[in-house]
């Protein structure tokens, strides 16, 4: 059975976000959704920093002498697309880089800033909790959406990667997008990345959907019936890939409801809970073992 390979600094993972950077991110989430009222390119922006600030919280152990130590578990590209191009999201030494590790990322970052977050005391009363909030990621909104440019170029690091870690937890990749492509359809070529594969199995297109509807999100579905009538909800749902057996048991427990077999990775309308859910779900192969050896 494929997909058993955890991420270890021996054999680490890949994860390849894609971030959807055209004109109409600028516009709002749905009112009823979560980040709703935000513009779509700046709730992205945060929820991306703050699951990249805990995956390397994730993957740090203490070593013999008491020193903390991110483990080089993962290897990251962050592509943003817009226009008519694809570029690194990532600034300074870091956008150089086809990929970074967990310990790069930590050591580099653009800001960090004072944010404010919720916390509940022992009587149950709501305060804020002024935090350190790492950026790696800025917010950005312009002209169109060359998905098919964006898929071409993660499926060119992924091939490479793969070459160079055959015996790895395949690629894992998620397209962040509010809309069409604009340079044709993406269907050949997703399918082109899906086909590079390492001893562990063929890479991983993961889809999130984000709207201004305010409509409630439809998660991993398992038939296009699911969907709305839409075409594009249904293009997006035939290019990703299936949700693999050795990871449904546990997207189920984070979902608390049952994933069937033909599920795919795939969220239509999602908001700022449910991006973060899927980032979450495709490096669960990060923290499932947290063994200072790894």
């Amino acid at each position: 059975m494929p997909y058993l390979q955890p991420w270890s600094s021996r054999q680490p993972g890949c994860l390849i976000l894609l971030i959807d950077q055209s004109g109409s991110m600028d516009e709002p989430f749905g009112l009823q959704q979560a980040g709703g009222g935000r513009r779509k390119c700046e709730m992205v922006a945060t929820v991306v920093n703050g699951f990249l600030n805990e995956l390397i919280t994730a993957n740090t152990v203490i070593d013999k002498e008491g020193i903390p130590e991110v483990r080089p578990r993962a290897e990251i590209a962050v592509l943003g697309y817009s226009g008519t191009t694809v570029t690194s999201a990532l600034k300074g030494g870091l956008g150089r880089k086809e990929f970074v590790t967990l310990g790069e990322l930590q050591d580099q970052p653009l800001a960090v800033e004072r944010r404010k977050k919720r916390e509940l005391d022992e009587t149950g009363a709501v305060y804020e909790l002024e935090i350190s909030f790492p950026i790696w990621v800025k917010p950005v909104s312009r002209e169109g959406t060359p998905m098919c440019a964006a898929l071409r170029y993660a499926a060119e690091l992924a091939q490479r990667w793969a070459a160079a870690h055959p015996n790895s937890y395949p690629p894992v990749v998620i397209n962040v997008t509010d809309g069409m492509a604009t340079d044709g359809d993406p269907t050949p070529i997703a399918q082109d990345l899906c086909r590079v594969a390492t001893a562990d199995g063929n890479a991983l297109l993961f889809s999130v959907h984000i709207t201004s509807l305010n409509y409630a999100p439809v998660e991993y579905p398992a038939t296009e019936s699911e969907l709305p009538n839409d075409p594009y909800a249904q293009l997006l749902f035939r290019i990703s890939s299936l949700v693999p057996e050795t990871s449904r048991a546990l997207l189920a427990a984070m979902l608390q409801r049952d994933i069937g077999p033909q599920a795919r990775g795939l969220i239509f309308n999602g908001d700022a809970v449910s991006v973060r859910l899927m980032f979450n779900f495709a490096s669960l192969p990060a923290t499932q073992l947290l063994d200072p050896n790894r």
